[in-house]
């Protein structure tokens, strides 16, 4: 096998990640071949320096189809394997002349399954990856990004947890007040410092920060790779369920995910990071597909519990439960297990915390010396 395909179409950063188990594990099986990586931007920036990945060919968005038809016709490939068959893309990709094709990666799944090992068996069961290529989702960044993520954070006080607010769909968001609490109650605790990173909607981060009050600040917005160099350094992430929280995953950084719409046995993180789902028992909630739930596309929950999303429904309370659980281990609180193991990935190097002292202060203890000195010599 000469040349792989992955097509990742669905449209989400979040997507990109669910999918890149399954990207490894052909990479891996097929050492040999060239593995393509067709995607939207931005996602596929994060694939940029991913030493299993030899391309990555971006789509243009709303032209999903088009983008796959003109690719398939400029080249041939041996296998392509997809997760996205809107637009009758799967048609195209079967009369490709592929030698051999993968169009439904969704088919028949257990309600609590990962979407991602989801992938993974179906693929294993076509006889396409080996059972030891197959390894937790990791995200590879450079020194150089990791170096500069870190000059931002070499002397703040531990523990550092960034808050991701931000969510593409208002439903699946957590209240601004919710999470100006947990900041407030982690700095308090735990002594924190609290980063909440700028996403699309720049005052809402402002707002919350500023709530928090405190050493408690915003992380200007930048590029995506920007973003998951800041989260390598951090202990702890909490967000909704979107992009940043399965970028800190990948990158071995405890993850706290909140769940409201979608349901956490599908879309949730692997151990040890924890998800939380809102209102589990909800009668609405379509497992297998929860864009077809009547609040997704609504954006107001349908039931009468007085609140526009089941994300309410998670309590600040629950989430403290479980961040006392990381920060309380001593050796749990970098998360990063097994991200010396991976050699392609960048090591994280922290300087120890050391606080500055002023030049005034030093002057104000020698005077205080010489002060005790010359009273010594009085008596």
């Amino acid at each position: 096998m000469r040349k792989i395909l992955f097509v990742e179409l669905l449209g989400g950063i979040g997507d990109v990640l669910i999918a890149l188990s399954a990207i490894h594990a052909l990479a891996r099986t097929h050492p040999a071949a060239e593995l393509t990586v067709l995607t939207f931007p931005p996602g596929g920036e994060l694939l940029k320096s991913d030493p299993l990945i030899k391309r990555v060919v971006y789509a243009e968005p709303g032209k999903a189809k088009q983008s796959v038809v003109e690719l398939l016709t400029r080249e041939t490939f041996d296998l392509i394997v997809s997760d996205t068959n809107y637009d009758d893309i799967d048609k195209v990709i079967q009369n490709s002349g592929a030698l051999q094709v993968v169009t439904n990666l969704w088919r028949q799944p257990p309600a609590d399954e990962l979407v991602g090992d989801r992938f993974v068996q179906i693929l294993q069961a076509e006889g396409l990856i080996n059972p030891d290529a197959i390894k937790p989702a990791q995200l590879h960044l450079t020194q150089d990004e990791l170096n500069k993520a870190q000059k931002l954070f070499n002397y703040v006080r531990r523990p550092l947890v960034f808050l991701c607010p931000d969510a593409g769909m208002a439903i699946k968001r957590w209240s601004n007040v919710n999470f100006i609490t947990l900041g407030q109650i982690l700095q308090q605790r735990w002594g924190a410092t609290v980063i909440v990173p700028v996403g699309s909607d720049a005052k809402q981060a402002e707002s919350i920060a500023e709530g928090i009050g405190g050493e408690a600040r915003i992380l200007p917005r930048g590029t995506l790779r920007d973003l998951a160099a800041a989260l390598a350094s951090a202990d702890l992430v909490i967000a909704a369920d979107t992009g940043p929280a399965r970028i800190a995953a990948a990158l071995n950084v405890l993850t706290i995910t909140l769940f409201g719409p979608s349901w956490y046995g599908r879309y949730g993180q692997p151990s040890p990071h924890v998800n939380l789902q809102g209102y589990p028992e909800c009668p609405e909630r379509n497992i297998s597909n929860f864009t077809e739930q009547q609040c997704w596309y609504g954006g107001v929950c349908p039931l009468d519990k007085g609140w526009q999303s089941c994300m309410e429904g998670i309590s600040v309370d629950e989430v403290l439960s479980v961040v006392e659980g990381f920060l309380n281990e001593p050796q749990r609180r970098r998360g990063r297990r097994g991200r010396e193991e991976d050699s392609h990935l960048a090591p994280i190097r922290r300087k120890p915390y050391k606080p500055k002292i002023c030049a005034i202060k030093l002057h104000y203890f020698y005077w205080l010396f010489s002060l005790y000195k010359g009273l010594l010599v009085s008596y």
